[in-house]
């Protein structure tokens, strides 16, 4: 995402509410809320049982990757009811596309729901998964003071746009254990915290995804935090109490289920997160005692170690795949998958296999996946080197075989886009023969509505629908 185009968002600002709100439910999600200024953007809406006109309250703005707010905005409901939050969750913003799109509707959704809604300036958030956390990180670097923390899953900051030092908001990351972007979001939390910023990193499990509701709720939990910590609002003892006596009995759990070294995180985490609003001497404590036992802290250390010669393996595996798909005439794709070692990756990824180990590998072939069957195939296409992107969707099956039929559909979307048309026919026919079976997105896709009138499409989505459906 380049930092330039959206300078366009300083022109915005907060306005007093001028459309009265009262026609919208409290309690539930609304799916489609048209902005008043431009209504061909639109997003979901949340507003919290207690809603009042008569009080301001703290908002957050979600961007979901996929044009979906109203599947952004169930992953913070809970939260958001528990807390007294406004959620406005876009229907326009994705990842992997024309960035003008996303400006034009973070620029409506911001200018509409400061008409609609009073809104607590000081507690304006932000929060999207992949493409949309970037979104959210830039709003927050460019619309400086005015917007008080990032919620970012499975990815951080643009490119070109870095993290810098005296940053006004704070970040709390989010990460699936085996996300192609789990090293990224690593390296940004070492980042944010040597530029001295407010910083957290979850870790959950699962891969390249929105961060599931439970960790929602801890980084809406988290800003709540920060804003008493601020200021921006009035400080809670016994909130802060019972949030406290929460994160003291998982860091518990954490040591007593035989996880010190992660035990040892959660107890320092805590006692920087609460010092100032409870006591953390039991925090303190138990971080210093963990903290001074030598095979934690090498532990900690090998970790970090893994994590860097994970990625000096994903650059030497990126340049094997480079230099094949320079060969001439191509290299058959058992030769590139064996050039790869894609066998040995198979084989440390499998479960009887080291925590470690498996998941370092799991990671490095997420990370030669994503570029394998998505990122480089869409540029070979898009320039008709069709041969060069098929051979990279059988490697990337080779790599994952139980996402094979995902790659063979992204690459028929990809030749569908480049007009293609026989071709991409014919890699949706292999990409259902790998296991490809959702024929709702094979029909709302647009990317492959240039295939819509071909009688062998219409007979494609025809035989899928006359499957069983398990």
């Amino acid at each position: 995402m380049r930092a330039d185009l959206l300078l366009l968002l300083l022109g915005l600002s907060a306005a007093p509410p001028e459309v009265a709100p009262a026609v919208f439910p409290p309690g539930q999600i609304v799916p489609r809320v048209e902005c008043s200024g431009d209504p061909s953007h639109s997003y979901a809406l949340y507003l919290p049982k207690a809603w009042s006109e008569n009080r301001k309250w703290p908002l957050l703005y979600l961007y979901d990757p996929g044009k979906n707010g109203p599947r952004a905005a169930e992953y913070f409901r809970e939260a958001a009811e528990r807390y007294g939050w406004i959620l406005v969750s876009s229907n326009d913003t994705q990842s992997d596309g024309p960035l003008a799109p996303n400006v034009a509707a973070v620029k409506a959704m911001w200018s509409d729901a400061n008409r609609r809604f009073p809104i607590d300036p000081r507690r304006v958030y932000a929060g999207g998964f992949s493409g949309g956390a970037r979104t959210a990180c830039l709003l927050a670097q460019k619309m400086t003071g005015d917007v008080a923390g990032v919620i970012a899953s499975g990815a951080g900051f643009p490119d070109g746009s870095p993290p810098e030092k005296g940053m006004r908001f704070a970040v709390f990351g989010a990460v699936g254990n085996v996300d192609f972007n789990y090293g990224e979001m690593r390296r940004l939390d070492r980042t944010l915290g040597k530029l001295g910023a407010t910083h957290r990193l979850a870790v959950f499990e699962g891969g390249h995804s929105w961060c599931p509701a439970p960790v929602c709720g801890e980084a809406v939990e988290w800003l709540e935090l920060q804003a008493m910590k601020s200021g921006t609002r009035a400080k809670d003892p016994e909130l802060a109490g019972r949030l406290l006596r929460d994160r003291l009995a998982r860091a518990a759990l954490l040591e007593n289920g035989g996880k010190p070294p992660e035990a040892y995180v959660a107890y320092a985490e805590t006692a920087e997160d609460f010092r100032g609003l409870a006591d953390t001497k039991d925090a303190d404590a138990a971080a210093a005692r963990l903290g001074a036992q030598a095979a934690i802290r090498k532990t900690l250390a090998e970790r970090q170690k893994l994590e860097e010669s994970e990625s000096r393996r994903v650059g030497r595996l990126w340049k094997d795949l480079q230099t094949a798909l320079a060969t001439e005439p191509l290299p058959p794709p058992a030769a590139v998958a064996s050039r790869l070692g894609v066998a040995k990756l198979l084989r440390e990824s499998a479960p009887e296999r080291p925590e470690p180990e498996r998941l370092s590998a799991k990671r490095v072939i997420a990370q030669i996946f994503v570029q394998a069957a998505f990122y480089v195939p869409r540029e070979l296409a898009a320039k008709h080197d069709f041969a060069r992107a098929e051979l990279l969707a059988r490697v990337a099956a080779e790599l994952a075989p139980d996402r094979a039929g995902a790659a063979f559909y992204n690459l028929a979307c990809f030749r569908a886009l480049a007009g293609d048309r026989k071709g991409a026919i014919a890699t949706l026919r292999e990409a259902i023969a790998k296991g490809f079976r959702d024929v709702a997105q094979i029909e709302a896709d647009p990317d492959l509505v240039s295939l819509r009138e071909e009688r062998a499409y219409r007979a494609i989505v025809a035989d899928l629908k006359e499957r069983p459906t398990s």
